[in-house]
């Protein structure tokens, strides 16, 4: 930038006087022009100008103007006035810019000569004269004690330095045009033509117009450019030679002398011309397009360095990318300007190339390995990482601090290090954090170089996500990780890596691929056993093989591995997924499977398990050396469900409840060696104990019923010591063919409580009131009641729930051994079922699944039974089975509609017999006694309520009522007996209660009698029938019938 003085010659000594109230004064402000080629008025908010007294002005400098300090008295002889004046005068013939000379006074300017005419003229007057008419504004006068004479000067100094900076940029102006237009004649020089325009962008930069200025040096730029010769016929070579960079310092070297002697070369010429545009855009603010044109430079200076060395072009471009970062860090920015972001960004990428730069000077200077710019192959660089230059080539570096870095390995990581911590924390602040991850990538890398392992696994480890897929950025962080991981033997980190890295094998070449594929396997052998669920393998088809002789699965299991793999073993975890076996799991397995790229079917089998069912396939999991990947399968938004049949060749074992005692009928298809038995109730307690009174040959040892060698049908009945929890239960069983233990899992309805209730009362001494009811849900047929063996009443009807046979018979004693011989109609539903499902699976040729459709047939008949409609028409209709996971042709099976009817022999099912010995209680008595005028009631201690009404005609109603039913809807029985109320006189009426279970409502049933008192009265047996039956549907409402009329014959 040109510098503006005011010179000021003072051959009187009076600067001294007036200097602190001059320079008080400056810089001169608000100046409006007409300056330059457009010759439009622009205004100059201030003009900075320094005072030079009795010396020349510097040659890079101007003289705004000139100033002549004069001191005239009327005490002076006139000879030494003229004597001045003349001196004065000759001062202003010398001058060829702006001038003004100052007559310095303490008053009004002194007289000279005689008065003429009453008029006197001033020293002033005499020196304008002397001067000339024409620069009279040339000389002012200044008392320089009177505030007034000092603005009048500044004004004519303004006046006087806007005129010459006019005149100024006309004639500079006017040389421009003349060059330009000359710019194609033969002779022209670019670099006069260059100084020329320089001048002027220096005159517009000292009067801070900046766009100006850079106007002038873009137009230079231009030119350069688009003249190709200029290039090569006003530079004498390209002449890299100072690698050392500081764009700002326009007086690094002598530029301009050069420019003016045609000796500078190309690359000094285009760091000057740069330089020059930097410091107006800085001075400017516009820091955005200070980076772009530094960048710009570096590349095109970059592109012209054919012939130099690359060390010089890598310190160079160091040099340059650093001074940037300088430049933009002494930027004062507010934190919410816009240009932050810009900065951060454009600091971010300089120190990034500068790093470049670093790689290829490190490993010219063998500070670096020969192989460490192949960033794209990490596992080479630590083949390499100790082959350093034998004969680093070493050019003088003028850059002190690179210099110094390449003498040493500790000082070159230090700035190594410093410049990539730099670059990440401005690509943090600019929100590029990616790209943070690469110069902290870049710092691992060097480590690695280094052998610093746990240092560069402390730098990568927090830059790799822990879940989700890699992206190209993270498989190269992953793989300098696993090398580090690897080389300090933590080789369960490393396997967690490689997987990952084989993961996202689609950003890797088939070299690196095959070798992590090996690295795999080698480090599944040397990893502690342990388990990892892995992305690498997935579940894709799962099918049964029906036709098998074991239980088989096919699975077919997609490898991401790009090599194939030897798997020790392969196994699916299958977990029953159904209400009938929830406990229920299995585990099936192959061995010595090879999983080859793709998919690979594997077939899983068994022979030691058999579990029919259907079963959740919950996870699968391969065995790798020491390694076991679990792949999940099913989730809580994905199931996946296979069917089960039970082994070929397992044995078949059925159970049935009987009365205080398990009927276990084992039927096996292979000859059995031994076999232990366990059976679990709907609570998970065992059903058979020590107390358990079993058939000799049998024994009961930890709760197994133990049974030694079984080769045809064996049917074993258990004495129970406890009656276990009706239900679901668990068969488990291990048994051995041929010496090799296999195993078998089973489920099962069982109802272990007796569906049959008997209760006898006392009626007299002698006479006994024997009720056997039904307590199942189910209806269940009373064959026989039997007492001592003896027949006591032949009944053959069913009973549903609730309803009640009894009969009246002869007994003594407190306690009666009553037996009851009943058949259940579920158990004839079953035999009908099985042969059903058995013909079907028959025809359909699917007989191996004739055992599992037999078990659901079954349970969809048992939870959609009408028992009170199987008694009264005794035919059964169920809907079809809802569609399972199994087979087409067992679907088809399933989905037929079920008629059960004629096949239904109410007589074919197992006959059981109940014997228990009763206590017998006595009766409580209801005394009723009646008047002919008056109907009265006598309460006793009872649960019921009783009342008398005469009816028309010789009868009486008895109506006994429950008192727990009355809040419920007064649930009553009703007795009419005949009797003459008028000639009854008193006589009284002796009934016997015995509660009756209707709807889980007591109700009383009647016995009564005519007679006195006494024991020895005859009891009367009333049969009743029930007209309003309570239905299973009423019973599980819990809602009570209304009225329950029974009518009494006599």
């Amino acid at each position: 930038m040109e510098r503006l003085w005011f010179s000021i010659t003072d051959e009187f000594g009076l600067w001294s006087q007036i200097s602190f109230e001059f320079e008080a004064r400056l810089p001169l402000r608000n100046l409006i022009w007409k300056g330059g080629i457009t010759q439009t008025a622009q205004f100059v908010s201030q003009l900075n100008a320094r005072v030079v007294v009795n010396e020349s002005v510097p040659e890079d400098a101007t003289a705004l103007l000139h100033i002549y300090l004069v001191a005239l008295n009327d005490t002076e002889s006139d000879t030494r006035k003229a004597e001045v004046r003349a001196r004065a005068k000759a001062w202003s013939i010398r001058q060829k810019s702006p001038w003004l000379i100052v007559l310095v006074t303490n008053s009004e300017p002194p007289t000279q000569g005689p008065k003429f005419l009453n008029m006197r003229t001033t020293l002033l007057d005499r020196l304008r004269s002397d001067i000339g008419r024409k620069d009279s504004d040339h000389v002012v006068h200044l008392q320089h004690k009177q505030v007034e004479s000092w603005n009048a000067l500044f004004l004519a100094i303004r006046d006087q330095t806007v005129q010459g900076l006019e005149a100024r940029t006309s004639v500079l102006g006017d040389e421009i045009r003349r060059m330009d237009a000359n710019r194609m004649l033969p002779g022209w020089n670019y670099c006069k033509f260059f100084v020329t325009k320089e001048r002027l962008a220096d005159l517009y930069a000292a009067l801070e117009l900046w766009d100006a200025a850079l106007a002038q040096y873009d137009e230079l730029e231009a030119v350069y450019e688009q003249l190709p010769q200029v290039q090569s016929a006003w530079f004498t070579e390209f002449g890299a030679s100072d690698d050392f960079t500081d764009l700002l310092n326009v007086h690094k070297k002598p530029y301009r002398q050069q420019l003016a002697r045609n000796t500078i070369t190309q690359f000094d010429f285009c760091v000057y011309l740069c330089g020059q545009q930097l410091r107006l855009l800085v001075e400017m603010k516009r820091y955005a397009e200070v980076v772009q044109r530094a960048q710009r430079l570096i590349d095109g200076l970059g592109a012209k360095m054919h012939n130099v060395s690359p060390m010089f072009r890598a310190a160079w471009t160091y040099s340059t990318c650093m001074n940037v970062v300088e430049i933009c860090e002494g930027v004062q920015l507010a934190q919410d300007d816009a240009t932050v972001r810009v900065l951060a960004v454009a600091k971010a990428e300089f120190l990034a190339s500068a790093r470049r730069q670093l790689d290829v000077l490190g490993t010219m200077c063998g500070r670096l390995p020969a192989g460490y710019l192949k960033r794209s192959n990490t596992r080479e660089l630590t083949q390499d990482s100790e082959s350093k230059a034998s004969e680093p080539n070493l050019e003088p570096i003028s850059n002190p601090v690179l210099a110094e870095a390449l003498a040493s390995d500790a000082r070159f990581d230090q700035v190594y290090v410093r410049t990539c911590e730099q670059a990440t924390q401005y690509y943090l602040d600019s929100g590029r954090k990616r790209f943070a991850q690469v110069m902290q990538g870049d710092i691992a890398q060097l480590h690695i170089c280094r052998e610093r392992w746990a240092n560069a696994i402390r730098v990568l480890r927090p830059l790799i996500p822990e879940t989700g897929d890699l992206n190209v950025m993270d498989v190269h962080l992953a793989e300098q990780q696993a090398v580090c991981e690897r080389r300090l033997g933590h080789t369960t980190t490393c396997l967690l890596l490689v997987q990952r890295l084989i993961s996202s094998a689609r950003f890797l070449d088939s070299s690196a691929q095959s070798s992590y594929a090996n690295m795999l396997e080698e480090l599944a052998h040397e990893v502690p056993v342990s388990q990892y669920s892995t992305v690498l393998f997935r579940v894709g088809d799962i099918a049964v093989d029906y036709d098998s002789t074991s239980i088989a699965v096919n699975i077919h299991v997609q490898s991401d591995v790009p090599a194939a793999l030897d798997v020790q073993r392969v196994e699916a975890v299958l977990v029953a997924g159904d209400n009938d076996a929830q406990q229920l799991e299995i585990v099936i397995d192959a061995h010595n499977v090879t999983l080859e790229p793709g998919s690979t079917r594997v077939a899983l089998t068994t022979d030691s398990v058999s579990c029919a069912g259907r079963f959740e396939v919950q996870s699968v999991h391969i065995f790798v050396g020491n390694v076991e990947f679990r792949i999940p399968v099913s989730n809580a938004n994905y199931r996946r469900f296979v069917r089960l049949n039970a082994h070929p060749a397992a044995p078949i074992i059925e159970l049935r409840a009987c009365a205080n005692s398990l009927v276990v009928n084992i039927q096996p298809l292979v000859p059995i060696d031994s076999m232990r038995l366990w059976v679990h109730d709907a609570q998970s307690q065992s059903v058979f104990d020590d107390q358990c009174m079993v058939p000799e040959g049998y024994r009961v040892e930890d709760g197994a019923l133990v049974v030694e060698a079984v080769e045809s049908s064996a049917s074993v009945e258990i004495g129970l010591a406890r009656n276990p929890a009706s239900g679901s239960i668990t068969v488990y069983a291990e048994y051995t063919v041929d010496g090799d233990l296999r195993m078998l899992l089973d489920t099962d309805d069982i109802e272990f409580a007796m569906p049959v209730v008997l209760t006898a009362r006392k009626l007299s001494t002698h006479t006994l009131l024997v009720r056997a009811q039904c307590s199942a849900l189910a209806p269940v047929r009373v064959l026989e009641l039997c007492m001592c063996d003896v027949s006591i009443e032949p009944v053959a009807r069913f009973l549903q729930y609730g309803e009640s046979v009894t009969t009246v018979c002869e007994a003594e004693g407190d306690k009666a051994a009553i037996s009851v011989r009943f058949t259940m109609l579920m158990d004839a539903v079953r035999m009908c079922v099985y042969e059903l499902v058995a013909k079907a699976a028959s025809a359909l040729k699917l007989d191996a699944h004739t055992r599992y459709v037999q078990r659901v047939v079954l349970a969809h008949v048992r939870r959609t039974i009408d028992a009170q409609a199987t008694v009264c028409e005794s035919r059964l209709v169920c809907e079809p089975v809802p569609t399972l996971m199994c087979g087409r042709d067992v679907s088809r099976l399933l989905s037929a509609l079920l008629v059960v009817g004629a096949h239904i022999n109410l007589d074919s099912g197992p006959v059981h017999t109940h014997h228990s010995t009763l206590s017998v209680q006595s009766l409580p008595i209801v005394r009723v006694t009646v008047s002919a005028s008056q109907l009265c009631t006598v309460y006793e201690e009872t649960p019921f309520v009783v009342r008398v009404q005469a009816l028309c005609g010789k009868r009486l109603r008895v109506s006994l009522v429950s008192s727990q039913c009355m809040v419920a809807g007064a649930a009553t029985q009703q007795v009419t007996i005949a009797q003459d109320a008028e000639s009854m006189g008193s006589c009284e009426l002796r009934f016997g209660l015995v509660p009756l279970v209707v709807g889980f409502v007591p109700v009383p049933e009647i016995i009564c009698h005519e007679g006195g008192l006494d024991d020895q009265c005859e009891w009367t047996r009333v049969p009743t029938q029930v007209t309003s039956s309570p239905s299973l549907c009423v019973v599980q409402n819990k809602s009570v019938p209304v009225v329950c009329s029974v009518s009494v014959v006599r």
